[in-house]
C-alpha cells in the first residue's frame, strides 16, 4: 500500500510540467518555454501604437531584423536545463527563421528530455507567410499554419489523431516578441507603447497584447555586463520581458512561469545541468497538515488576480478572499439530468475523443445496462483508476491513445474519463486546479460529472467523490489550461479551517 500511494503522489507532482505544455498549446505553442509561451505567430499590428495615453507611435522600419545566428542558455530557477538555437536568414521574398531547443527536465525522478523544432516564413515587412512547430517528448506533437490572404489556417496533429482549424484574421500576423522588440529597439525610449495582436486558437480568436519600454538595465549577457532596453509585455494577466541592445540584439527574455533564456556562446549553452525537480519547485506551499481524506477546507486565497478563476460553485463557496470547500455528498442526487446541463459536455473533441470506436466500446462494456449516470460515472472511475498505471508522461493527450498505452498522469487519467463518460452518456467536465499531498498543494486536474449537480471524482486518486482538498481553479478541457499561466508561482494559500 505505501508504494502505490508513493506513486499516486509522483503522479500528482508531475502535473505541473502538464500545464506547461498544454498552456502552450492554448497561446498556440510559444516553443514551450520563456518567449515560446506566446504565440509565434500572431503579433504585432504595426499600424497601432502608442506613448503615453494618445501619441502616434514613429514609423518603423525593419532594419533592427539581422540575420544571423543566436544561442542561448534557458534556466528554471537557476539551473540551466537547455539549450536555444536561432537562424535567422534573408531571403529573395522575406526571411526564414528556424529554432531548436532542447530540455532535460527532472520530474519526481524521472529524467525527461524534450525538444522542439520551429520554422517560419516571412514576407518582407515580417509579415507571417507559414510555420511548423514540432513537439517530441513522450509522443510527438505538430502544429502547422498557413496565412493566404486574411485566412490563417492551423493543422494539429497528435498521436494519431488530426484537426485543421480556420480564421479570418483582423490583421495580417507578425513572427514573435522578440522580433516586436527588435523593431520597437529602432525608435525606443521608456514609457514607449504598442499594441500587438496574437492568435487564440481554443477560441479562433485574435487577442490583444500590451508592450511597453519599461526601461534601460545592466545585464549580464555573452559572459560579460551588457546595457539593454527593458520591454513588458502583457497578455492573459501575464507579464513577460524581454532585454534588447542598441543594435537590436535578443539578450534575455523572461516568462511568466519563471523560465529565463540568456545570450550565451554555443558551448557554454549546451553545458546543461540536472534540473531540480520541477514539480516540487512548482508546488504552493501550505502550513497546515490535512488528514488523508478532507471533508471540509476552509483557506485564504492570495498573490494573484483571482476574478477570471471559477473558484465559486457547486461544492465550492467563495466570497472576498476566503474559499470554502466541501465534499459532496451524493446519497441525495439527483438522476435526472436531461435538459439540464449543455451538450457541450457529451461532444467529442479533438482530445475527448469521445466518438472513438474503441472508447464508445470500452464505455458500453464498463456501465453494461446501467441508467443511472452516478452509476456509470462510479463504474468508470473504478475502472480508469485500477487499469491506467501512474506514471509522469510528457504529452498532450488523446483519450483513445491513452487507452492504448495505458499509462500517464492526471491529465491522462482525466482525459480518459472524460470520454468515456461522454461516450456513456453522462455529462463531464475537465476540472484545473490544486490538491493536496505531503504538505504542499500541487496543480492537479480531475473530471467532474453532471447528475442533477456538477460532482467532482477523481480516477486518478481512486475517489468517488473527489475530497475536499481538491481545489477547482478553472473548468474546461485541455485547451483551456492555459489560463493557468497567470497563477503559477503566484499563487498563495493560508489553511485556516479542515475536517
Amino acid at each position: 500500500m505505501l508504494n502505490y500511494i508513493i506513486i499516486v503522489n509522483r503522479a500528482i507532482l508531475r502535473n505541473t510540467l502538464a500545464f506547461l505544455i498544454t498552456a502552450v498549446w492554448l497561446v498556440m505553442m510559444f516553443l514551450l518555454l520563456d518567449r515560446h509561451y506566446f504565440p509565434s505567430f500572431g503579433l504585432p499590428s504595426l499600424g497601432r501604437s502608442s506613448c503615453g495615453s494618445n501619441s502616434t507611435f514613429p514609423p518603423l522600419s525593419i532594419s533592427a531584423i539581422t540575420p544571423g545566428e543566436d544561442w542561448m542558455g534557458v534556466y528554471f530557477k537557476g539551473d540551466r536545463i537547455g539549450s536555444l538555437h536561432r537562424v535567422l536568414q534573408k531571403e529573395e521574398s522575406g526571411y526564414r527563421l528556424a529554432e531548436t531547443m532542447h530540455l532535460l527536465l527532472t520530474i519526481m525522478d524521472y529524467k525527461k528530455e524534450v525538444d522542439t523544432v520551429t520554422n517560419a516564413e516571412m514576407n518582407s515587412n515580417l509579415g507571417l507567410k507559414s510555420f511548423n512547430f514540432t513537439l517530441r517528448a513522450d509522443a510527438p506533437f505538430h502544429v502547422s499554419g498557413k496565412v493566404d490572404g486574411s485566412k490563417l489556417t492551423v493543422t494539429i496533429e497528435a498521436l494519431g489523431r488530426k484537426s485543421e482549424s480556420s480564421l479570418t484574421l483582423a490583421e495580417r500576423p507578425s513572427f514573435n516578441i522578440p522580433m516586436a522588440a527588435k523593431l520597437l529597439s529602432n525608435n525606443i525610449r521608456p514609457g514607449l507603447k504598442r499594441t500587438a495582436t496574437i492568435f487564440d486558437p481554443s477560441s479562433m480568436k485574435q487577442q490583444r497584447i500590451e508592450l511597453e519600454v519599461i526601461g534601460d538595465e545592466i545585464i549580464e549577457a555573452m559572459g560579460q555586463s551588457r546595457k539593454a532596453h527593458k520591454i513588458k509585455g502583457s497578455l492573459m494577466s501575464s507579464d513577460f520581458f524581454v532585454w534588447i541592445s542598441d543594435s537590436g540584439e535578443v539578450l534575455r527574455e523572461e516568462s511568466p512561469l519563471g523560465f529565463v533564456l540568456i545570450k550565451e556562446t554555443a558551448d557554454d549553452s549546451r553545458k546543461i545541468q540536472s534540473s531540480r525537480d520541477m514539480a516540487v519547485q512548482s508546488a504552493v506551499p501550505f502550513h497546515m497538515k490535512l488528514p488523508d481524506v478532507v471533508s471540509y477546507l476552509k483557506v485564504r486565497i492570495s498573490g494573484t488576480d483571482i476574478r477570471q478563476l471559477d473558484l465559486d460553485g457547486g461544492r465550492q463557496h467563495f466570497t472576498g478572499d476566503i474559499l470554502e470547500v466541501r465534499r459532496e455528498d451524493i446519497s441525495s442526487v439527483s438522476r435526472k439530468q436531461e435538459g439540464m446541463v449543455s451538450d457541450e459536455y457529451l461532444k467529442d473533441t479533438f482530445f475527448i475523443a469521445s466518438r472513438s470506436a474503441k472508447i464508445i466500446a470500452l464505455a458500453k462494456d464498463i456501465v453494461k445496462d446501467k441508467k443511472d449516470p452516478l452509476k456509470k460515472a462510479r463504474l468508470i472511475n473504478e475502472w480508469v483508476f485500477r487499469n491506467i498505471e501512474k506514471v509522469p508522461a510528457v504529452t498532450l493527450p488523446v483519450a483513445d491513445e491513452v487507452l492504448d498505452k495505458r499509462r500517464g498522469d492526471c491529465n491522462e487519467h482525466t482525459t480518459l474519463f472524460t470520454a468515456l463518460a461522454r461516450a456513456a452518456g453522462v455529462p463531464a467536465r475537465m476540472a484545473l486546479g490544486l490538491v493536496y499531498a505531503s504538505g504542499s498543494f500541487y496543480y492537479h486536474a480531475w473530471p467532474e460529472i453532471y447528475a442533477g449537480r456538477w460532482i467532482a471524482v477523481d480516477p486518478t486518486l481512486g475517489q468517488f467523490p473527489a475530497d475536499a482538498s481538491h481545489i477547482r481553479l478553472i473548468t474546461g478541457d485541455i485547451d483551456k489550461q492555459g489560463r493557468l499561466m497567470a497563477l503559477l508561482g503566484k499563487i498563495k494559500l493560508e489553511g485556516i479551517e479542515y475536517q
